[in-house]
Parts: structure tokens; sequence; C-alpha cells
């Protein structure tokens, strides 16, 4: 990318430029602070004092004039590395290097690489060094440099200072911690407004104009400080020294004043320099080969160094280049548009062509636009337009393409074809459908080869982005036979047809002729090979290692074989990587890789795939069991809703199939059903077996829940073809699996062990051993049942050594028997008990006797406890006989409940008994509420990163819905435990309510402050925060009010005064409402 050098030099300033003492002293103070902001409206003299500061301090400053062609990360990160390497050379050298190899459409984690890459770039920088990005808002609205900058701030060198200056202040979260931090140093238009000695100095010293007190004031009066309209009134002397004319026009506001300056100052000017001023202000930067071409002057220099000897708010930014104020500038610019219309578009129109011919083509185009010449935007664009999609630039060429009348598109045919591929990156796939088809039209009558075969691969494009191979196969073989018979453009652009064909043999289940053009698409001379196509592949057809390498590499490299960072619909590689993990069991990174995949949607405006990121991150909800189900359901329906805007009928599929699952995983036969057949319809509209393959099997996992056993075999059946035909081995060993787990359910003790060697084998093969012992996206919701089938592998001497080894990493070697399934206990609020899935029912229990000897054994999970002790704690009342007769009659009627399917006289499992001694199984999965409860909450204690913290806290009380066992709350041996979760909860919510303070939620501080008082009225911290949050929410009186009542409880319980620290937040409290009552 080419730099303009003279925007990385300071501004010239006279050397009798005044210092203003108040300005200056706080700018001295910028080395102090990391960040320094300088915001106000334009005239304000921002650009000045920041130069005056460079002048006279002499510190190692970088300057960096922005301008809105830079509002794109690459450009603008380009200009802050060749500003800093006039200074230090070597810096940013290899940054320099990967940035020449990236696209300009730059995702959300390439803009957090740049920024980590930048900053270590700066540490290797052991001065001070002073960054300034003068005419920040020309960018402002660029969201991956507003993104970028903010990670820069938050791992900042302490030896760089940043100053920025804007005629708006940024909108960046971390402002306001930087500011409470003492990190952030602001200068705004209250700190350049200036005074009235400022103002007489500045009209004596630099304009050499000398006026009476009254005159002053006067000046004053009407300027308010503003400092281009004193100078302004400065062109007025020392011909008109008369200020009466001005005072007769009293302006609305100081913009109207400075129209009615600029215009005393423009009359005052000679003929020929007033036409030179209005010509040239059609320029952004001037010099003397713009304005002598352009004008058809010779010797314009002259004339601009003139300008600025008379102050004529032009200012230089380099040894011959100068730029007017942007007011001044602005003024001129309505003159010529109103006075001269003819002229003003003959000199855009010549400017215009000055750029093309320069092949500036960004600035030609801004030229013509503003004489709304039509015909000549779209030439341009047609030149340009390909070089503007490849950099990224989508919304900024699709309002140009929109901004062009059909009759001019038909003209320059190549914009249908360009505006089909902004709307196809947009989803918009109807629309872009439309475009394409003109291109190919008319490019059919011009008999243009090339512009057909481009035509038709953005309509096949559209089926590869939405996954319907059937209508993408003709297509794709059209495009393929035009460029082959007619050897157009290079071999690397038909290599790209090939592998969009392979890619679309894929989705159809064909793998091995996909295979085979992959090779073709290998053998060309192709630099963009898409290696996540070869990831694709892998992954439908099992092989997931291979497939996470490549997509790894492609994510983590930033020079690759294609690296394309458009949109690429489903085929993102967050999106893939999502999918992966969630058919591995990795639910954790599975969600991580779907909000990356979300966010990438969201950035590049692209719904459909923000809409694969709601579904990937439905799949993982249902693997990770931190998280509630229906979230799941919240995401599939959000895709679903999205799908349905696009008119996109294809994409419900996948959300449809998600649903299937979770359905048949609560029970939910029907509208599993109904779910699965919904999603059939579309896969086989289009031909995508595959995934048609999985839909079949998801409705078969929903049969077996249910116990439909033969519809279940039957989808299973039809799935298992599927993925034999497609070769995917990953999804036939999980229909093997759910063939031998339906068999084990029927009790079919032949088919059972027909199938079972088929499974252990296949997964030996495939390397899929994860799926015993992690939760994967269509394996079983509960892991236990793996464990009576490969005790029963045992038994039966199948694959002797494996199964051995596998039991032995499930911690299942001495067992003899298991029930299959976890056993789930709630014990905070309500107790409830489930057996896998299916929650014991009140009259399973048959005597409460055996759910309080249940209870005992919870409580004392980590021990076996002695009978004797048993007796005592349950049947105190009762002598030792009477007490083994009913202990006796209890744990049989717990064990039938806990293990309903146990055979006659065999061993209980979940309760085991060593010598006189009773507890539960050590080998046993319990999930227990109490546990988890305690796990989340210790870790949000401990956490030390605010956002975790809260996130870990939420989650454990949530899981808190009451005391430990209400029922039992007046048994001695379940106080302990009750009081011990009960102080965990107070501390957590006690944490999170400050949490929750420090991000100003102040509404949900007092939710939680209210929960703790009700657990313990005297918890004195919860009255400080409650105090704290209604004084903060400007309520005072509420804020009293906690105070008293903390005072009376405190006195009332326990006969003591509130501590110091909750005193002085009273008298804080009472010092600020004196204060504004002194107003």
């Amino acid at each position: 990318m080419p730099i303009i050098k003279t925007k990385l030099l300071v501004p010239n300033v006279k050397e009798e430029s005044i210092r203003r003492a108040a300005l200056s002293k706080k700018m001295k103070t910028i080395s102090q602070y990391p960040l320094t902001i300088i915001h106000s409206s334009a005239g304000y003299g921002k650009s000045t004092a920041l130069a005056l500061f460079v002048k006279d301090e002499k510190k190692t400053c970088c300057w960096y004039s922005i301008t809105a062609a830079d509002d794109d990360i690459l450009p603008f990160l380009s200009y802050l590395i060749y500003t800093i390497q006039a200074s230090f050379p070597e810096f940013g050298r290899d940054l320099t290097l990967i940035m020449k190899d990236m696209d300009r459409y730059i995702r959300e984690e390439e803009i957090s690489m740049l920024a980590s890459l930048f900053i270590n770039e700066l540490f290797t920088i052991e001065d001070e060094l002073y960054l300034i990005l003068d005419d920040f808002h020309q960018i402002e609205q660029s969201y991956t440099v507003n993104r970028w900058m903010e990670l820069l701030l938050e791992h900042i060198p302490a030896n760089i200072h940043l100053i920025i200056s804007s005629r708006s202040r940024p909108a960046w979260k971390r402002l306001t911690k930087m500011k409470v931090c003492n990190q952030l140093l602001e200068i705004t238009k209250d700190d350049l407004i200036m005074t009235m000695e400022e103002a007489e100095l500045l009209l004596s010293d630099y304009y050499d104009v000398k006026v009476r007190e009254e005159e002053l004031e006067q000046i004053y009066l009407l300027t308010e400080g503003w400092v281009i309209a004193i100078g302004m009134i400065a062109q007025q002397f020392p011909e008109h020294e008369d200020l009466s004319g001005l005072c007769a026009h009293p302006s609305q506001s100081l913009q109207d004043l400075f129209q009615y300056l600029a215009l005393e100052v423009f009359a005052k000017q000679p003929p020929l320099l007033q036409q030179f001023l209005e010509q040239t202000s059609i320029f952004d930067e001037l010099n003397e080969e713009i304005c002598d071409s352009v004008l058809g002057l010779n010797g314009s220099l002259a004339i601009l160094m003139q300008l600025v000897e008379k102050n004529l708010f032009i200012y230089r930014i380099g040894d011959k280049q100068f730029k007017y104020h942007a007011l001044f500038k602005e003024f001129l610019e309505s003159q010529l548009k109103e006075k001269y219309p003819e002229s003003n578009r003959a000199l855009h129109e010549l400017t215009a062509r000055y750029f093309e011919r320069r092949k500036r083509w960004e600035e030609a185009l801004l030229h013509y636009e503003k004489i709304n010449l039509k015909d000549a935007v779209a030439s341009v664009l047609n030149e340009v337009g390909p070089m503007m999609l490849e950099n990224g630039k989508l919304e900024n060429l699709y309002d140009r393409l929109m901004s062009i009348s059909d009759n001019d598109k038909n003209k320059f045919y190549s914009l249908w074809f360009l505006q089909g591929e902004v709307l196809r990156y947009r989803s918009m796939y109807n629309e872009a459908e439309e475009c394409y088809g003109k291109a190919a039209k008319i490019a059919a009558d011009k008999n243009n080869l090339l512009e057909i075969s481009r035509a038709l691969e953005g309509q096949a494009r559209i089926y590869l982005d939405t996954t319907q191979p059937n209508k993408a196969e003709r297509i794709l073989y059209q495009a393929i036979k035009i460029r082959e018979n007619n050897e157009i453009e290079s071999e690397g652009e038909t290599g790209k047809l090939y592998q969009l064909l392979a890619e679309n043999l894929l989705n159809s289940g064909q793998y091995l002729k996909a295979e085979k053009w992959i090779k073709r698409a290998q053998l060309l001379n192709n630099p963009q090979f898409n290696g996540n196509l070869e990831a694709r592949l892998y992954l439908r057809t099992g092989r997931f290692e291979k497939a996470k390498k490549i997509l790894v590499h492609d994510k983590k490299e930033t020079v690759t074989a294609e690296k394309s960072v458009l949109p690429q619909s489903h085929r993102e590689t967050e999106l893939l990587l999502s999918l992966i993990e969630a058919f591995c069991g990795n639910g954790i990174q599975a969600k991580s890789y779907a909000q990356e995949g979300i966010q990438n949607g969201i950035s590049t405006k692209s719904l459909y795939v923000e809409a694969c990121g709601w579904i990937r991150m439905g799949h993982a909800i249902q693997i990770v069991n931190d998280y509630d189900k229906n979230l799941a359901k919240q995401c599939y329906d959000t895709a679903l809703e999205i799908m349905n805007r696009l008119r996109i009928e294809r994409g419900k599929a996948e959300p449809l199939m998600g649903l299937c699952i979770l359905y048949g995983n609560k029970g939910e036969y029907e509208r599993a059903i109904a779910s699965g057949e919904e999603a059939l319809v579309e896969t086989e509209k289009v031909k995508d077996i595959w995934l048609s393959a999985l839909i079949q099997l998801s409705m078969g996992i929903a049969s077996v829940y249910s116990g439909h056993f033969t519809n279940g075999l039957a989808y299973i059946d039809k799935s298992t073809k599927i993925f034999n035909q497609c070769g995917d081995q990953y999804g036939y060993m999980l229909c093997l699996f759910w063939k031998t787990y339906t068999y084990y359910c029927q009790n079919d003790s032949s088919s059972f062990l027909e199938y079972l060697p088929l499974l252990l084998k296949e997964v030996h093969t495939g390397e899929y051993e994860y799926i015993f012992n992690k939760r994967t996206f269509l394996g079983p919701r509960d892991l236990q049942i793996f464990a009576p089938m490969l005790i029963e592998a045992e038994k039966k001497n199948i694959m002797t050594r494996y199964v051995a080894k596998l039991l032995q990493e499930m911690n299942l070697s001495k067992l003899d028997s298991h029930p299959g399934y976890t056993l789930r206990v709630h014990t905070l609020g309500k107790f409830q008990v489930w057996l896998g899935e299916r929650e014991v029912e009140e009259k399973d229990w048959q005597r409460g006797k055996a759910k309080e000897l249940l209870q005992l054994f919870i409580t004392n999970h980590d021990k076996l406890i002695p009978k004797d002790e048993i007796y005592q704690l349950l049947w105190i009342d009762q002598d030792e006989k009477s007490a083994a007769r009913d202990f006796k009659v209890a744990l049989n009627a717990l064990n039938n409940v806990l293990e309903p399917n146990r055979k006659a006289r065999g061993t209980p499992f979940f309760i085991i008994r060593e010598g006189t001694a009773y507890g539960l199984n050590p080998y046993a999965v319990l999930e227990l509420d109490s546990h988890s409860f305690e796990h989340w909450i210790t870790s949000g204690l401990q956490e030390n990163e605010q956002e975790k913290a809260k996130d870990y806290l939420e989650k454990g009380l949530k899981l808190y819905k009451g005391d430990y066992l209400p029922e039992r709350r007046f048994e001695d041996w379940c106080i302990n435990e009750k009081e011990r979760l009960a102080v965990y909860f107070i501390r957590a919510a006690e944490k999170l309510a400050q949490l929750y303070v420090r991000n100003e939620e102040y509404d949900k501080a007092i939710h939680w402050c209210g929960k703790i008082l009700e657990k313990d009225r005297t918890w004195e911290e919860a009255y400080r925060l409650m105090m704290y949050c209604y004084y903060r929410k400007n309520n005072r009186p509420f804020a009293l009010k906690w105070y008293q009542k903390c005072c009376e409880t405190l006195e009332e319980e326990l006969g003591v005064s509130p501590l110091d620290p909750t005193r002085h937040m009273y008298e804080m409290i009472i010092e600020a409402g004196n204060t504004l009552n002194s107003f």
C-alpha cells in the first residue's frame, strides 16, 4: 500500500505562535499518562496545540494525520508502523510482512493477533515514545480500528504515551476504568477555549493587530474564546477596525458567526486569489503538481506560499504539501458550488481524471460522485471493484453499486457480477442469484465467455454456501467446460472451480470422487488452495484429528495456501472446529468456537454465518452439563428465525436435527420425530445425504430413548447404509453403538453379542475411545451405559486386552455388574433423585426411612458408617433388635429404589458394605448438586479475574435453590453440612454483589444483598453495599434507611453498633447530601 508521507509530518507552526500557559501546563503532564485524548469541535486549535507540544518539549514524537481513507485496520496500522519507523527504523518489519499477506477483511481473532504483535513490537522500544493520532474522528466509525485500539490500551507499555486528537470522544469501554485509575488525561473544549488575555495576545503577537479594551471585550463576547473565529476577526484589521458591522449581524450560533466572518475575510482578497482559493478547495491536500495540472497554472507553489504568509487558514503538512483548515475548506467549497456550478463540475471532472491517470481509483470515484457523474463512477468501479471486493470493502462497494442505475450496470455488466458477490457474502442469496443471472445473460449476448463462467461460478457458490449439491453440480460442470475448452484465464482459476466441484461432491456424499477432484486442483498452479475443503473431507469421513490439524493451522498461521477472510458460510474455520469438538465431546471448546463463529457473522454482517454459529452453539450446550438445556433450544430457534428471514429452507435442516436430539434426550418422542422429518425434507430435496444420515441417526436415538426400539432400529439401519456410502467411519461407528445398545435394552443377547465386537473393533480402528468418557453430540447422554456392556464383553472374552484396558481407564476393572446409569441427587431445596434420566417418584420410595437412609449416606458420602452408628442416628428411640430389623427393611427398600432392575440376590452396586459399615460405593458415579455448588463457589471466590469470577459465582448460586435437605434441618447429622453450605452461599453472594458494584450494576447487587439478609440479618457488609448502591442510584433516603435498619438489627440481635466502615459510609452519604443542598 502506498504511504503518503506528508500524513506523517508534524504541521509547521510559526515561531510567533502563542503559548498558552494553562493549556501548556496541562499538556506537560502528558508524560504521566499512557493515554491523552484531546477532543472538541473544529477550530479550537487541537492540531496547533499538539504541534507546539512536539516543537517545545523536544520529545521523541511520531505523528499521524488520519484521513477518511484510513478507515480500515490495515492502512491505519501501516501508517502507524511507518511513523514509528521514522524514529526506530527496525520497528514492525515482521509485522509489515505479515500484513502484506493478509486479506483486507479482518476477523475478530486477527484484530487480536495484530494488536498483540504491535504491542510486542512496542516492547522492543526502550525510550519514551509519544504517538500522536490527529483527526481520529475521520475513522471513528471503523469497528476494526476501534477494537484494535481497545486491545492496545489494555496492554500498552509504560514508556509509550498515546495522544488522540478528535472532534468527539471515542466510545471505548476501557476509558471509564482508565479515568478512575488515573491513566487517562482529557483535554476538552473548556481547556482549549482562549481566555481574554490569550485572545489579546493572539491578536497582537500573531496577527499584529492592536485593539482597545472595549473592542477586545466585544470580540471575546462574540467568539466565546473560539480560536478560529478570533483569527477571522483579526483578518478584518486594519482595513475594517470598526466592529459595528459585525455586531449588527448577531449570529444564532458560532457556526453562523464563522460563515459570516469567512465571507468577510474572503471578500478582502484580490479576485485572482479568491478564484484560486475557491478552485483549490476541492482538493483534500494541495501541492504544486495537482494545482498546476488541474487548474492549468504554472508555478502555483508561490501562490500557496503567499496564502501561508497571509495566514489564510492554510497550513503546511510537508515541505511542499498544504492543507486548508477544515471549516475554511467547507466554506470555500460551498462558495464554488453555489456561485460557479459549471466550473465546480468541470474541476471535479478534471481532478477525477488526474487521479485516474495515476491509478488512484478511490480518489477519482469521490470526485465523480461529488458531481453525480454516474457513468464515470460505473466505469471506474468496473476497474477498481474487484480489488475493493478482494480487500473486503463490501459496504463501500455495495453503497456505490446501489447508486448506479441499471442502464449503467448493463453497460458495464461485470458490475452485476460484483453486486451478486457482495449480496452473496451478505447471505442475500435470492438477490445475488438475480444479479448473477443478469451478468450471465448480457455476457452471453456479448459472447464474453470469461464473464459467463464467472457468473456461473457465482451461482454455484450460492448453492455451495447453502449446501444444495444437486443445484450446484450442473452449473459447475458448465463453468469448467467453458474454461477448459476456451483456455480462459490461468490454471489457478480453473483449479478453483475444481475445488468447488470437489466440495459439491463431498456435500452429496461422493467422497472418493471429491478426493480425485481435490488432487486435480492441487496439480494445477493454484496458489489459493482451500485447506478448509480438505478439512471438510476429513470431517465428513470421520478423520477428525486430520481435519483439526488443518483448521487449527489455518487459524494460527497468517500465511497459508488460502487465507480468505470474507464470509465463508457454513465453511468458516471456527464453525467446522466447533462441530468437530462437539462430535469429539469437547463441549467447552465447541462452545468457544461457536461463539467466535457468531461474532464473525455479526462483524462481517453475514446472517447465514451467524445462524450457523447459533446452530453449533446449540450442539455445544447440549453436551456441557453447566448449562440449562433450554438454552440449546433458544440457539436453534434463533438460527431458524434467521433462516426464515433469509428464506433459506435448506439452512433449517441442521437446527431441526439439533432439536430432534434435544427432544429425544428429554423423552419427547413425537416432537423429536416431527423435527427430524422436517429436517429430512430439506436435505433430501438437495441430496445432502451425509446430513440426511445424521438426521436419520438422530431420529433413531430419539426412538430408542422413548422405547420405540423397532422404529429406532429402522432409522439406524438407513443411517448405517448412507454412512457406508459416504465413507464416514465415525457415523458408522455411532450406528453400531446404538444398534448394540438397543439390543442390550431389549435383552436380545445374540444380536447384542453379534454387534458388540463390531463396535469395539470400529472404535479401536478409528481411535474413538473418547466416546466412553466424554459426552458427545450423537452419543449417549449418560456415559454409564457403557459400563455393563464392557463388563459383559470381558465376561464373553471379546477383544480381551482392549476391553480390559478400557475398563481400567474407566475405573471399572473390579466390577462384576453395573446398573448402567448415573445417580443424580438434588439436596439444595427439594430433595430429588434421578436414575440416569428417570426421576424417582415419591411412590417409589415405599418407606420414608429408605429416603432418609440415602440422605444420611449422601451427607457422609466420603466414608462408610458403622451399623451401630446408623442405629443411633436414625432409630435412636428403638432397641437394637428393632433398629436392626428396621434398618434391614429400609436398606432393602433403598436398594430396590436405586436399582429396580437388579437381579434377585444380586450384589447391590450403589450401596456397599464392608464388615459392619455401610455407605455409597466410591466407584459409582454420583452427580450431587451440593458438590457442583461448592466447586463453582470455591472457584469464584479464588478467581482474581472479575468476569471469570462473576461467571463461576453465578453458576454456583443458581444451584442453591434452598437450604441443604430442608426436611432434615433439625437432625444433628445434617446441621453441620447445612450451615457450612449456607456460609458458602453468603460469601458467594457477597462477592458477587461486590463485583456487580464494580461494574455499576447496582440493581443486581441490591438483589443479592437482599438474599444475604434473608439468610443472615446481621451480615453487615450487605448493609454497606445496599447503602452504597442506593447512594450511587441517587436515592439517598433509601441509603439512609438501610443504615438505620442496620443499626436497629445489630442492636436487637447482637447488642452492638455498626463497624467503622459502615459509619464512614453513612457519613459520606450525609456529607454528599449537605454539599448538594449548599448549591
